[in-house]
């Protein structure tokens, strides 16, 4: 695939390079380098502070649902393989260890809601971005609504799951 999107990137669709456009890249001088460091002491000298990054934007349910989304996405791409191969590799099997653990009810249970949570609510989020994509949901307000409802529903589902599994 690398090689057919490669030649066809040399050649151009139809073997014309006329619609290939190249340009040509020269090499950064060091006046941009010293450009950078002399702004750098500049700054220094004058007791500028660096930017703030995140430190002076309050957390918004927007950014904090983005967050989430993308955490809990990630989490599942990390942790199901792992798991996954680790059973396949491990002598026994799931019921096994769990019995080997002896946990209380109220101990289960949390540890469903901590299962059953991510892939609810990852779910759902899912679903609402399918609505934008659609350009649907984009106004401020049908945003945090939107966003309400998907905590509230993830919520919901999650505990539907574990107390009826």
């Amino acid at each position: 695939m690398a090689l057919l999107l490669r030649s066809l990137g040399r050649k151009g669709l139809l073997g014309h390079n006329r619609l290939v456009i190249t340009k040509c890249i020269q090499p950064s001088s060091s006046q941009a380098y010293d450009e950078m460091k002399d702004f750098w002491q500049k700054n220094k000298k004058l007791n500028r502070p660096m930017s703030p990054h995140l430190s002076i934007y309050s957390p918004q349910l927007t950014s904090m649902l983005s967050l989430g989304h993308r955490a809990t996405g990630i989490a599942m791409a990390v942790a199901i393989p792992v798991v996954a191969a680790g059973m396949m590799v491990a002598p026994g099997d799931f019921t096994s260890y769990l019995n080997a653990v002896h946990l209380g009810p109220a101990s289960v249970i949390a540890c469903k809601y901590i299962v059953a949570f991510p892939f609810t609510y990852h779910y759902i989020n899912g679903v609402r971005h399918l609505a934008w994509d659609w350009a649907k949901g984009f106004s401020l307000k049908d945003t945090y609504n939107s966003g309400y409802f998907v905590v509230a529903l993830a919520l919901i589902v999650t505990a539907c799951l574990v107390h009826l599994v």
